[in-house]
């Protein structure tokens, strides 16, 4: 699950080790003058899926349908000396659906470990080559060991483990594929096989074996003994992703019948310990570039972006015989959307709105075409959207989408990937009554998810101090908790192009903390 994100050189981020990461908390504000970057924040979230849905040939697709960020020569911090872009995350992982680590471990007895979720940062470096975006560095921080994959123009990489270079018999690729995060394995050239990612893995367990045959005694040969090396050595490959602790009772049980083994576990611990608890770690990097790819494309392509100049509504929409998923990032296909809509997902969208703006909608039809209709509190007539102003367009398609997403995931899986809203300026056009009550919306979709188990993000950027004080007033009446909201605040020095990030938060009583004086004024 992804938790948090930071950029770095990237249009005015700067390339700082020690910048902060944002948290995706489940209402994520981020606020800040014109131009300060948190549009620039909030967008990489629709880049981050535009790049995985694409048949792309580099990491970071710059420019499609959703945003558009130039090229990399464009996207990159002007004042930068450093040919070079990070995205880096921090998120977890869980195996416990990986079925070849899952079924590995169980064979020695620690399918309690597969339940775990795993913390994990992930550093991803891009530059430019003829024109061309390309991976420059991979680095992946899994508990207290640290991957860094360094590539070249050619695809061939170096791999340094917490800063040590390794040496390998073959030569260690990049495979070029459709997938976010490179997959990478040892290759021979003169090998007549294709792509197979296990060899970097086996490099790491062949060594494993090796060193800890040093601390055992010789096996017997018979495939009937249980302390065969062919046994040991399938047990080893057991091991699979496991936390630094946990390592000694594991080869207890493997060498458990190993006498000089077990003497010298005893002398030895930390030495021995240490060592399996690297290698193994290592031989199963491959399962975790794996497993980090799944998570973050299925997050990225659960993107939902909302770009801040939406549609405006039409008096009358064309019938059109197409399927509709998902509203686009502008709206304009609300009106098809809404039209596909059954009688009683009519209903339930209507008393959804009704509860929280007070106004329903529906799709009329009328001869060849068909109108959007809205009716407004207790007032029986029904008007046409065209000439409602620009507030009812701008609104529905937030409400619409939110609505949509959390109604329609009804599978177990599909609950588990998280859902995230990318919203620009979603007060636009509107009064600061319907702020207010867009604001207490967010709330409600929060309390939903957590009632069907949905992991839902929504981070919008905003202007508007109405929302501010309106989330204030929620956690003030209970109905928000004040560890489900962060907010961002972005900022420029004066004389200086680079963004800050600085933080605030609301206590327990609803009441802005570390909040810059003057900060929606301009006073100080």
């Amino acid at each position: 699950m992804l938790k948090s994100i930071r950029l770095r050189n990237l249009r005015s981020f700067p390339n700082d080790d020690d910048a902060p990461y944002v948290d995706l908390k489940p209402l994520t504000v981020l606020i800040g003058k014109n131009s300060s970057g948190k549009s620039s924040f909030l967008r990489s979230l629709p880049l981050l899926r535009q790049s995985v849905e694409a048949n792309t040939t580099g990491p970071i697709l710059w420019y499609s349908s959703y945003v558009d960020f130039g090229a990399f020569s464009e996207a990159k911090k002007d004042d930068s000396k450093e040919n070079i872009i990070y995205f880096d995350f921090k998120l977890t992982l869980n195996f416990i659906d990986h079925t070849v680590l899952r079924r590995k471990q169980r064979l020695i007895g620690i399918d309690k470990y597969n339940s775990k979720d795993i913390p994990v940062i992930v550093n991803v470096g891009v530059t430019e080559a003829k024109n061309k975006t390309i991976a420059k560095e991979l680095i992946i921080s899994i508990y207290d060991i640290k991957y860094s994959f360094i590539f070249n123009e050619n695809l061939d990489c170096e791999l340094y483990i917490n800063d040590n270079l390794q040496s390998f018999p073959e030569k260690l690729r990049y495979v070029s594929t459709n997938q976010f995060l490179p997959r990478i394995t040892l290759i021979n050239d003169k090998s007549e096989y294709g792509f197979n990612e296990d060899r970097l893995g086996d490099f790491f367990y062949d060594s494993l074996f090796t060193k800890l045959k040093l601390y055992s005694e010789d096996s017997e040969d018979s495939e009937d003994s249980e302390d065969s090396e062919d046994r040991i050595f399938r047990k080893l490959l057991c091991i699979g992703i496991v936390e630094r602790d946990e390592i000694k009772n594991i080869l207890i049980k493997i060498f458990k019948n190993n006498h000089k083994f077990m003497s010298n576990l005893e002398d030895n611990e930390k030495e021995i310990c240490d060592i399996v608890y690297q290698l193994s770690l290592s031989a199963n990097i491959p399962h975790v570039l794996e497993q980090l790819n799944n998570e973050m494309e299925r997050t990225f392509k659960n993107v939902k972006y909302i770009a801040p100049l939406r549609s405006t509504a039409e008096r009358y929409y064309r019938h059109q015989d197409l399927q509709v998923k998902e509203i686009d990032h502008t709206g304009s296909n609300l009106a098809m959307l809404l039209k596909s809509f059954d009688s009683n997902e009519n209903k339930r969208f209507s008393d959804w709105t009704i509860e929280n703006f007070d106004f329903q909608v529906q799709v009329k039809e009328e001869g060849l075409h068909y109108a959007l209709k809205i009716k407004i509190g207790n007032d029986g007539r029904e008007y046409n959207i065209n000439d409602m102003g620009f507030g009812f367009s701008q609104i529905l398609p937030i409400v619409a989408s939110i609505w949509i997403e959390m109604t329609k995931r009804k599978t177990v899986f599909d609950r588990r990937v998280t859902l995230i809203f990318a919203i620009e300026q979603p007060e636009l056009h509107l009064h600061p009554e319907y702020q207010a009550r867009l604001a207490r919306m967010f709330v409600s979709a929060i309390k939903l998810s957590k009632k069907k188990r949905i992991p839902l993000i929504i981070t919008f950027e905003t202007h508007s101090q109405t929302i501010i004080d309106t989330l204030g007033d929620c956690i003030e009446n209970n109905k928000l908790d004040p560890q489900d909201v962060n907010i961002v605040l972005f900022d420029k020095d004066n004389d200086s192009s680079t963004t800050n990030i600085k933080f605030s938060y609301f206590n327990n009583e609803g009441f802005l903390e570390s909040w810059p004086v003057g900060f929606f004024s301009g006073r100080k």
